[in-house]
């Protein structure tokens, strides 16, 4: 299955996708996103998606000229050209193209970016055994004056931390601040299980709300499973037995270790949330 791009409603061959050097998109990262996947061929969890991008978009005042219906008929009309299996969704809104200036006055009419790319989940052996992560000192992604609630294009946080758990050897990087408070991962949020209990950071610390975090938070209500949304340290490893990261498009990945902390194999709790996720999925797609 190769990678279909569609700009602005036209549908062509990822090879033959392109986007003027004067968009904002590429000049500033003056952009919002959103990456899911499909079950069955659809999107997952659409309106989730295509709330958090409109937030996203409020806050940085774009003038969007389009609405969600429209966007999701160009994301159905770039799927329909995928000949078999499930996909990865990227849906890209830039302010538009304008003359060399970061005044957001001068911008054009926004663009509108879909990449549908074959899907790849996490192996049956590594969600079995847990991924590998490494800690990265950064901080939290509020820092240099953008509303955490944003998904935006300009997060060199996350590419920064990407390359430290490529440069590792590890699945994924676990931003942390000085004081050893963890945040989140480059792309995913991270959860501890501790005596049967979940703690994830809080959003007031300046993580993204994933959107699989979400759910996942759901799940444990529903399971009568006790939850906390705290400051999480390092030192909570000592206390933890369990360990995992949310993403929207790899859904629950156990983790088995996080630097020179073991937490072991997935445990009950994080079995009994993988299965529930499982069973979730199959009812929320568009």
């Amino acid at each position: 299955m190769s990678t279909w791009v569609s700009i602005d409603g036209v549908v062509a061959p990822g090879a033959e996708a392109r986007i003027s050097v004067f968009d904002r998109g590429f000049l500033y990262g003056d952009s919002v996103y959103e990456v899911l996947r499909t079950v069955e061929r659809r999107p997952l969890f659409w309106a989730d998606h295509v709330a958090r991008l409109w937030t996203s978009a409020a806050l940085l005042e774009f003038h969007l000229d389009f609405g969600p219906d429209d966007l999701l008929a160009e994301v159905r009309a770039t799927l329909a050209r995928v000949a078999e299996g499930e996909s990865s969704i990227r849906v890209v809104v830039t302010r538009g193209t304008g003359p060399l200036s970061p005044d957001p006055a001068l911008a054009g009419t926004p663009t509108r970016v879909v990449i549908v790319q074959p899907l790849k989940l996490p192996g049956a052996e590594l969600v079995g055994s847990g991924c590998t992560l490494v800690t990265f000192a950064i901080g939290g992604r509020g820092e240099g004056g953008v509303d955490p609630r944003v998904k935006s294009g300009s997060n060199v946080q996350a590419v920064l931390a990407a390359a430290r758990a490529h440069a590792a050897g590890a699945y994924e990087a676990l931003r942390v601040d000085v004081h050893g408070r963890v945040f989140e991962g480059a792309s995913s949020t991270f959860f501890l299980v501790c005596d049967g209990a979940l703690l994830t950071p809080p959003l007031g610390a300046g993580i993204l709300e994933g959107i699989t975090r979400r759910k996942v938070l759901r799940l444990a209500a529903e399971a009568l499973l006790p939850t906390r949304e705290a400051e999480v340290h390092l030192a909570d490893f000592a206390h933890a037995q369990e360990a995992f990261i949310t993403s929207s498009t790899r859904g629950i990945v156990p983790v088995r270790r996080v630097d020179d902390h073991v937490f072991g194999p997935p445990g009950p709790v994080t079995q009994r949330l993988l299965a529930g996720y499982a069973d979730l999925i199959r009812t929320s797609v568009v």
